[in-house]
């Protein structure tokens, strides 16, 4: 007699259905929050897929899990009695997670971003720390939260403001008024500094990346506290590629005065620019991605930074 063919998979035993874990997930924070938009900002994803992935799960099990009307969410019966064995389970799942991350980032440097230059307070805290216990990263002028929000670094201290969903600010400092560098070849401004109306006279190098909107704004100012309009040109990835075109060119680049110091060269002149608001420094951490010695770095900094 012939052996029925095993099916696709099989070795003497059952194969498992497939988990449909992003379903589940969705599942379980509305069942928290009773409502698709506050589910959809927890998750970080649209209120439509939201919508798709409970359509989705409905389908899975066969029946609705949710009534919906246009005041309300609740659970049916059948919710209910899914959520009395999904939710617990799925914390469960997030905290063994969360703990095998936490482990695994002891067993790492903090991984700090930074962008321009390592400032001295900065790296006082640094040398303060064990040996190799931190890491440091150089991120793009124009793209200062991408590697945050992917987890590719802990910490990041870049230009404010940082206004992006699942981002923290956990300190702003290092408040600086603002310098335009030139070319040493050019005249302009006076001892008072540039005014208003000599920098909209000067093409602008700005940063060129994937920056947020709202962050090139305060950055790199598309017009003066008067209304004057500056006017970009040009753009660069690195301030450093920026400076080598200020000294090339007759253009103009913005930055703090604190960067200034530490990025002195004989071709290249820097003013103050009175009229244009200070900038600042902020230290931002991914809120999912927690690292062991982010709030021991952010207080020892606190404590070293005006």
């Amino acid at each position: 007699m012939e052996r029925p063919t095993p099916a696709p998979g099989a070795s003497g035993t059952a194969v498992l259905p497939e988990l449909p874990l992003q379903e589940l997930e969705c599942f379980s924070v509305l069942v928290h929050q009773l409502h698709f938009g506050r589910t959809a900002e927890r998750l970080g994803v649209s209120q439509g897929r939201v919508s798709q992935l409970i359509k989705r799960l409905e389908s899975r099990v066969g029946a609705p899990v949710f009534r919906r009307t246009s005041r309300r969410v609740e659970l049916t019966a059948l919710g209910r009695a899914l959520a009395e064995q999904v939710v617990p389970a799925f914390e469960r799942l997030r905290e063994g997670y969360e703990a095998a991350r936490a482990g695994a980032a002891t067993a790492r440097p903090l991984r700090l971003g930074f962008q321009c230059a390592v400032y001295e307070p900065v790296a006082r805290v640094i040398a303060s720390l064990p040996e190799g216990t931190a890491r440091l990263v150089e991120l793009p002028w124009a793209d200062p939260f991408s590697q945050l929000a992917r987890g590719e670094i802990d910490l990041a201290i870049v230009l404010a403001p940082c206004r992006e969903p699942g981002l923290e600010v956990l300190l702003e400092f290092s408040r600086q008024p603002v310098y335009v560098a030139f070319s040493a070849a050019r005249r302009l401004g006076g001892a008072d500094g540039v005014s208003a109306e000599e920098l909209a006279a000067l093409p602008l190098v700005e940063p060129r990346g994937p920056a947020p909107e709202y962050w090139r704004r305060v950055n790199a100012p598309r017009r003066t506290p008067d209304g004057r309009e500056l006017c970009y040109p040009a753009g660069a990835a690195t301030i450093q590629e920026g400076l080598s075109m200020v000294a090339s060119t007759g253009q103009g680049l913005l930055l703090c005065e604190r960067s200034t110091t530490y990025v002195q060269r004989p071709d290249i002149r820097f003013l103050p620019v009175p009229e244009l608001e200070p900038t600042a420094l902020e230290v931002v951490r991914n809120e999912r991605r927690p690292h062991r010695l982010a709030a021991e770095f952010v207080e020892l900094l606190a404590a070293h930074v005006d």
